[in-house]
């Protein structure tokens, strides 16, 4: 996903995700990849790894 433009976040609840009329609305929608036994992640532990890629991302394409 690229993360370099101007983007919003729509973060779902934990397990459950995003209700379906929230979910029509969204231009695309992501999973976060997930070893072993772990169903779901706490939601702000998603946000601070998404939120770390798209500081990523942007500071890759300064150089």
């Amino acid at each position: 996903m690229d993360l370099r433009t101007g983007t919003v976040l729509v973060l779902g609840a934990e397990g459950a995700g995003l209700r379906k009329l929230t979910r029509q609305n969204c231009d695309l929608v992501v999973r976060l990849p997930q070893l072993g036994a772990v169903e779901s992640l706490n939601v702000s532990v998603a946000a601070g790894m998404l939120l770390y890629e798209a500081v990523r991302q942007r500071e890759g394409s300064r150089n």
